[in-house]
């Protein structure tokens, strides 16, 4: 789906990786070439514990499940039941993780829909850098971006066109006629993620390699990368259809949902206008993503550009834009001074629902119930006590 959102903390919400057998096949086999007997491996993010119990029951000495959510007591209790005794749980980030040794191997699934997605990789460069031992090996190991232009006629109709074409949808269902044609601009500057089979997208080129990323080495987490494509056959072209390369262990395992899809989608950009093209046409196409930051893709062809950004997906305020500025000063809200008075009272002697209680009465405009206010407590608890 377009929003592709989900929380790690919701257990069944990691079935799809867990059943994932291409690419839990593909880690298999680069875990059996590097586990030994003496072999310590830390599986980071670790979630359900898949890969780390893999490498536990493939025989390594010692494995580390590092994951910062609930779903850790899963992975524990699936160790416990399978005797791999070998096998120590720690509910933790790369970043606040307490471990007095180093590993011999580090597998992670830090890698969002489009490599740089979710911005998970710069916590695995930290977890290198702390916790492998010279040496040492990490599954996977590089990742690649890849893209190439597509014609999309269906797909694009649907999330793009469609709003320009609104009214017809109106009279169709029997609704009063509304123009919508205003979110067209929002729908062109969105990345959309989906399966290849839903975006039913005709290549006109060959693939490219857009960016390679060594992660035993990269200290940053970014793109900012552009290449030439020679266009191979006639059509409109629509967008570009993009997807990742990793590599595990010695071979490479793709994304693009060719011939087999995995639990990752690839992306489609749309173009604003779409653009006729001939075989033998030149593309160039730029895109640019800073750590944390939005997506910007340039597409030039003879001569024309067309430039949009996932900044401009959603209606800009000058007042969010102001936020947006480094040199923007922040100062505190009604609710962010809600919220601070709350933080500077948890230090672990009163109640939830005593905090909850004092909070509404400090703040009764923020917050119009007693459940709300609790909420409020239950939140801040979950993420920082």
């Amino acid at each position: 789906s377009n929003g592709m959102v989900m929380s790690y903390s919701n257990v069944v919400g990691h079935r799809s990786m867990v059943f994932d057998g291409i690419r839990n096949a593909a880690y298999t086999r680069a875990l059996e070439k590097v586990v030994t007997p003496d072999t310590t491996v830390m599986d980071l993010g670790a979630g359900l514990g898949l890969h780390g119990l893999i490498a536990a029951r493939l025989g390594a000495a010692k494995v580390y499940l590092v994951e910062p959510t609930v779903a850790i007591e899963v992975a524990r209790k699936v160790a416990a039941a399978n005797q791999l005794t070998q096998v120590e749980c720690f509910e933790a980030r790369a970043e606040t993780l307490q471990l007095d040794t180093r590993v011999d191997v580090i597998v992670s699934v830090f890698t969002g829909h489009f490599l740089l997605n979710e911005d998970l990789l710069p916590s695995l460069f930290h977890a290198r850098d702390r916790f492998l031992a010279p040496g040492g090996r990490m599954i996977p190991d590089r990742g690649r971006m890849e893209v190439v232009p597509v014609s999309a006629p269906a797909y694009y109709r649907k999330h793009i066109d469609a709003w320009g074409r609104f009214p017809e949808t109106c009279a169709e269902q029997g609704l009063p006629e509304l123009d919508y044609a205003a979110m067209r601009a929002y729908a062109a500057n969105c990345m959309s993620y989906d399966s290849a089979k839903h975006m039913a997208a005709e290549q006109l080129a060959i693939p490219a390699a857009l960016m390679e990323l060594d992660f035993m080495t990269a200290s940053k987490a970014e793109c900012d990368s552009q290449l030439d494509i020679t266009i191979e056959q006639d059509g409109l072209c629509h967008g570009w259809m993009g997807w990742f390369q990793m590599r595990l262990g010695d071979e490479w395992l793709s994304t693009s949902g060719d011939p087999t899809p995995t639990h990752w989608c690839p992306v489609f950009l749309p173009l604003e206008k779409p653009i006729e093209v001939k075989a033998g046409d030149q593309l160039q196409f730029a895109l640019k993503r800073a750590e944390y930051g939005e997506w910007t893709w340039t597409t030039t062809h003879a001569g024309r550009k067309q430039r949009q950004s996932t900044f401009l997906s959603q209606p800009l305020t000058p007042a969010q834009m102001r936020k947006s500025s480094e040199n923007y000063q922040p100062a505190l809200n009604e609710r962010g001074l809600a919220v601070q008075w709350l933080l500077s009272r948890m230090d672990g002697s009163a109640a939830a629902g005593d905090l909850a209680g004092q909070l509404r009465k400090e703040f009764p405009q923020q917050f119009a119930t007693d459940a709300e206010a609790l909420q409020q407590v239950r939140e801040l608890a979950e993420r920082f006590s």
